[in-house]
Parts: structure tokens; C-alpha cells; sequence
């Protein structure tokens, strides 16, 4: 009873077309639709988007397409909300049930149907409301504040091996499931009880530039990744 919701608006501060650039001869937005296609759990894949050219691109590549109203595309809105209405939309007009959301942004593609796989069942074996991913690097955090340093999660008087200190995950932004009743409730994609999905450090990448397209390019062509291979199915 899993649906994955791609939200993909137009417009990037950085990079122009972010959404919908090639990496390795292929947009951007096809990683992630390929994933959720390729996972045993979702029973269908849907854009949301206010372009016409992520939709056309996004057809192609085999997802449904919800169009995202204007009042929800600005660069100040976040994502959620863009989900929000998706998952009212499916509900009113799309016959098929589904109880919980995969919600995939376009620009963390360094995932692949098993990370997805794996997520579900953790969220399922744990009756977790909503779940997110993550990376656990063992970070010394630092805070800044009115140009004054301090640690945020150590004591830097009595360092300690990293190894050793308390398990602080990062969300990695690749992977979020939620209970779509909970994500109604609250507007957020996280609520209620909740769990984390830890993967590989390298995930924690995304592209926001033209220097994160370079290194995700990289990492993709990478044999240590097993990246999905992108098929364009047929018509």
C-alpha cells in the first residue's frame, strides 16, 4: 500500500533546468522515477510538477504526472505541501488504494530500488508512522552564532575517539515514507512515531549546483555504486 510522490518544481536558484538535467545521458528526475519503479512495494510512481517539460519528460520515463498549482511552486514553499495536495489529488481522482507515501526528491539520486525496499520494510517491521534517511558520519558538530564557535554535541576538553562517541545521524534528503494520514495531519512529512533509514555516507550528496552535478556525475559512473540502469519503456 505504497505510492512514491516526485515533487519537481521549475525554477533553481543555481542551476537553470536542475530537475531535468543529463547525468550520463539521462535527466535528472529519471533516477529517482526509475527507483521507485523498480521497488516491489510502490504501486505506482507520480510527478508532481508546475512544468510542462518535467512532465513531458517525466511521462516518458513511465510516471503519472499531478499538476502542481501555482500557489505551491514558489522557491519559499516547501516540498510538503506540494504532497500534501498530491495525496488529496490521488485520493479524489485516481481509483487506488494506498495507505503510506515515498517521497523522493529528484535531486538525491544516489539511491536505488533496494535502498527503497529496505527503507519499507524497516518502516513496516518498526509500525512506524514515518521514516526518513540518513547517513551516520560520527560528526563533531559545531554551531555558529553571532560569530561565537561551540560545540553542539561533544566536549572538546575531553575528546573522545570518533568511533566511540553517540550515533548522530544526517538526513540525507533521499528517502522519506509517511503515513499518508499522518503527512495530512500534520503537513510535514514527519510525524507521529518515527525511524531512520541509514545508508552509505556517499548518499549524502545532492545537487544543487553545477559542482554537485560533477561529483554525483562521478559517483554514478562509479563501480562501487549500483546505480538502476535507466530504461525508457516502451510505448
Amino acid at each position: 500500500n505504497f505510492v512514491a510522490i516526485i515533487p519537481a518544481r521549475v525554477g533553481s536558484m543555481e542551476l537553470k533546468d536542475k530537475n531535468v538535467v543529463k547525468i550520463k545521458k539521462h535527466p535528472l528526475i529519471s533516477y529517482s522515477i526509475e527507483a521507485a519503479k523498480k521497488s516491489k512495494f510502490i504501486k505506482k510512481v507520480f510527478v508532481t510538477t508546475d512544468g510542462k517539460k518535467i512532465a513531458k519528460i517525466s511521462k516518458v520515463y513511465g510516471a503519472d504526472i499531478i499538476k502542481r498549482p501555482k500557489s505551491l511552486s514558489g522557491n519559499v514553499i516547501m516540498p510538503d505541501a506540494s504532497v500534501v495536495h498530491a495525496i488529496n489529488y490521488i485520493e479524489k481522482n485516481i481509483n487506488i488504494n494506498f495507505e503510506n507515501v515515498v517521497f523522493l526528491q529528484p535531486t538525491s539520486p544516489l539511491r536505488n530500488h533496494s535502498d527503497i525496499d529496505n527503507a519499507i520494510k524497516l518502516f513496516n517491521k518498526n509500525k512506524a508512522d514515518s521514516l526518513f534517511s540518513s547517513v551516520d558520519i560520527h560528526p563533531f558538530m559545531w554551531k555558529i552564532k553571532k560569530n561565537k564557535i561551540s560545540p553542539l554535541n561533544w566536549n572538546y576538553k575531553n575528546r573522545t575517539r570518533r568511533q566511540d562517541t553517540e550515533k548522530n545521524v544526517i538526513e540525507n534528503g533521499s528517502i522519506y515514507i509517511t503515513n499518508k494520514n499522518v503527512f495530512k495531519k500534520y503537513k510535514s512529512r514527519l510525524g507521529g512515531k518515527i525511524v531512520t533509514y541509514i545508508m552509505d555516507n556517499w548518499s549524502i550528496f545532492e545537487i544543487d549546483n553545477k559542482k554537485d552535478l560533477g561529483i554525483i556525475s562521478s559517483l554514478l559512473s562509479s563501480k562501487l555504486i549500483k546505480s538502476n540502469k535507466i530504461i525508457i519503456p516502451k510505448k
